[in-house]
């Protein structure tokens, strides 16, 4: 019997123009996993919030159709009694969260159903060991990273013991390790629990060598594949799906090991020798800068130039003081130590597109741009922005500022967005570049780095400890490389680039 069954499911927001689901009929067998894709704005978080009710019980609307979720229908029922059946992972574990320590938000849940003391403790130890968080059961939740704070939100849905699990982009802000640890503890989950799971993804070369089906959404319409199926229409797929399809390997491999037995067929090559044009004019000048936070360090001894017809990108690890060196370079925060000199007006974009977004309308925010900066919202142009989805308000926020400024400061542009729109995103920041700007994008998304930037800044415990090209510094490391160079080592690191 099905765990999970969508039944002509159609809904429309309040006053939106068009539906958000349109038809939407599927079925989730006991122990499934499956990857939910689609372009920004499809309407995956959509889909997603009505398997716990929160469509449309605390979003209103019009909907129709029917879903079930271990036996439970989601008309009749309220979240709070469709968060025992099924664990709902926000794309931003924050907004969940209700109280500041770890042990106290695990026991939150438990104590809304009213379960016995020893059965609540019984509970909280168990999913403590299964996520692996023994060492954050005291923590407050401000003081954790984004890894630790995902797995924490996890552990918390876990807790209610549920018979399936919804996570919506549970890896969009992390660094690739801690998204690697925090996947690593889904599919244990699947492994040892047989968990339900449905994903939703755009970073899908972690996920897909493990799903049983993909779900693409578009327009509100989804097609139910294969994997293999899916991959080969196109969207959201990993690199080695691309370069195997170049290469006519057959059948395609969704993920490295099976990627590796046709990796020695390819001919013998070597990229071209790393080059850095730093012929440009230096519009920003970084020296010895250091910041602390409440005596924790944050960024300690930094010196860096930022040049005009650059695109630098800017990675470490969770929390190692990227947006505190953005805020620094923007004249958000004050160096404590050293100095920041920049012969420009700066302009900063942080991670929180919201906080840039005040008009009432999308063509309003724009107003007084040129034409051409309304031509990937004119669909938008009416709606109010805090309306649309996350990766459509980091693309208009962007938009609005990156075009009065010859220095744009970027933290995670592309968390949120479909392959599709983060090459617009690229071509837009090269044309920028190209025309003078200087660009700092700090990005966890090493596949975009590498094929955007021409150079790469590390950095680790507020210390930058390796600059160079792309191709330089996104290759023979253990976190910070493409797919395409884990598997084939040496300086490759996109699949177009390799010889087939």
């Amino acid at each position: 019997m099905p765990i999970i069954t969508l039944d002509d499911v159609r809904y429309r927001y309040p006053e939106a123009v068009a539906p958000a689901l349109q038809g939407i009929s599927a079925q989730v067998e006991p122990g499934e996993v499956i990857l939910l894709r689609g372009p920004s704005g499809s309407g995956k978080s959509t889909l997603l919030r009505c398997l716990n009710g929160l469509v449309p019980h605390s979003t209103g609307g019009a909907f129709s159709g029917r879903v079930t979720v271990a036996g439970l229908d989601t008309r009749t029922h309220l979240p709070r009694e469709l968060g025992a059946r099924i664990g709902f992972v926000f794309q931003h574990p924050d907004a969940q969260f209700v109280l500041e320590d770890v042990e106290a938000e695990l026991a939150f849940g438990l104590e809304n159903l009213g379960l016995p003391r020893p059965v609540m403790r019984k509970r909280i130890e168990e999913v403590i060991d299964q996520v692996g968080i023994h060492a954050l059961r005291h923590r407050r939740i401000a003081t954790l990273s984004g890894g630790e704070r995902q797995r924490v939100a996890i552990a918390a849905a876990l807790a209610m013991h549920p018979q399936a699990l919804a996570l919506d982009e549970p890896t969009s802000q992390l660094d690739p390790q801690a998204a690697e640890d925090v996947l690593q503890v889904v599919l244990r989950l699947v492994a040892e629990l047989g968990m339900t799971t449905v994903i939703a993804e755009h970073r899908v070369e972690r996920i897909a060598p493990f799903v049983d089906r993909i779900w693409t959404l578009e327009s509100g319409s989804m097609r139910d594949q294969a994997p293999r199926a899916a991959v080969l229409d196109g969207g959201a797929r990993p690199p080695v799906v691309d370069l195997a399809i170049r290469a006519g390997w057959a059948p395609i491999p969704l993920g490295l090991r099976d990627a590796r037995r046709h990796a020695p067929r390819l001919p013998a090559a070597t990229p071209g020798a790393p080059a850095v044009d730093g012929s440009g004019e230096v519009i920003s000048r970084v020296g010895g800068v250091g910041f602390r936070y409440d005596g924790r360090r944050a960024v300690d001894g930094v010196s860096l130039s930022l040049r005009r017809g650059q695109v630098t990108a800017l990675m470490g690890r969770n929390g190692c003081g990227k947006t505190t060196l953005l805020k620094l370079i923007a004249g958000v925060l004050h160096p404590q130590r050293g100095h920041v000199k920049a012969d420009v007006a700066a302009a900063y974009v942080p991670q929180d597109a919201d906080a840039l977004l005040f008009a009432p309308t999308v063509e309003d925010e724009l107003r007084g741009l040129a034409a051409a900066s309304m031509t990937p919202f004119r669909d938008w142009r009416h709606r109010y922005p805090r309306d649309l989805s996350s990766g459509e308000r980091q693309q208009l926020a962007i938009a609005v500022v990156a075009a009065r400024a010859d220095l744009l400061l970027l933290d995670e542009p592309t968390r949120g967005l479909d392959p599709t729109v983060k090459r617009a995103l690229a071509s837009f920041l090269r044309t920028r570049a190209e025309t003078g700007a200087s660009i700092l994008v700090a990005t966890h998304d090493v596949e975009w780095a590498a094929r955007t930037a021409d150079r790469v800044l590390l950095m680790a415990d507020g210390e930058i400890y390796a600059e160079g090209p792309p191709r330089s510094v996104l290759s023979d490391s253990l976190v910070f490389s493409t797919q395409i160079n884990k598997l084939l080592g040496g300086q490759w690191l996109l699949p177009e680039e390799v010889p087939v």
